[in-house]
């Protein structure tokens, strides 16, 4: 019988690589605006626009866990500066429309889908992410019996959460859980201070060493199987 009864999963860098995703949605959204909303593309290039959303957080920091928020309303900023008037909030909805929808069409890491597969026949799989990917669009879904989002708590990684939203949702107790993901601050040390498992996944190219609080890592979802079976035989 297993031990471990819940695994939760990172998304971005855990199941697929983010940079393409993103350099592709980025390039969906300046494309819409390009085609929506030309006075603002006449005083905004690309790096200009990112560069004025990073500001607006800054003025507005509350907006720190809410990143679709946040882009809505920093780019609903910029085109009332760039003098859309009452247009503004319609066109920043329909812009983030569009690079949403691009959010999504996600590059998957080698054997990551089989693997998720496998492991949903043994285990409650949840996701936890502090970004806007949503996986309910996506045939991985079916694997998964919950999906939460930062935004949706007001409370990102490492923050507790998202951590305990899962573990409650899963009806288990910490050590009954493993969480996996990539990022050694918000997934392996938020994790592991809740009483969690972590298992850091080290599969884009500019992945950091094995974090000393990662009870065990991977670099190839083949191996993940294993590690897991490693908790239930201790």
């Amino acid at each position: 019988m297993n031990k471990i009864k819940l695994l939760s999963f990172d998304l971005d860098d855990t199941l697929w690589h983010t940079a393409p995703t993103i350099a592709n949605a980025e390039r969906a959204f300046y494309e819409h605006l390009q085609c929506n909303a030309p006075a603002l593309v006449a005083k905004f290039d690309p790096d200009a626009l990112r560069e004025h959303r990073w500001q607006y957080l800054r003025a507005n920091p509350g907006l720190e866990h809410y990143v679709s928020k946040w882009r809505i309303d920093s780019l609903n900023q910029a085109l009332i500066e760039s003098g859309y008037g009452e247009q503004s909030g319609q066109l920043a909805a329909a812009a983030y429309d569009a690079f949403y929808q691009a959010r999504q069409q996600v590059y998957f890491f080698e054997h990551c889908a089989d693997i998720l597969r496998e492991l949903s026949k043994d285990y409650i799989l949840i996701s936890l992410t502090n970004g806007n990917a949503d996986i309910t669009r996506l045939p991985i879904s079916k694997y998964f019996h919950s999906c939460f989002r930062a935004e949706e708590l007001g409370a990102a990684k490492p923050a507790a959460p998202l951590f305990l939203k899962a573990l409650t949702q899963a009806n288990c107790h910490a050590h009954e859980s493993i969480h996996i993901g990539d990022n050694t601050h918000d997934d392996v040390a938020g994790a592991k201070a809740v009483g969690m498992h972590a298992i850091q996944a080290r599969l884009a190219e500019n992945a950091p060493e094995p974090h000393p609080l990662a009870d065990q890592h991977f670099d190839d979802w083949r191996e993940l199987p294993k590690l897991i079976q490693l908790f239930n035989a201790s």
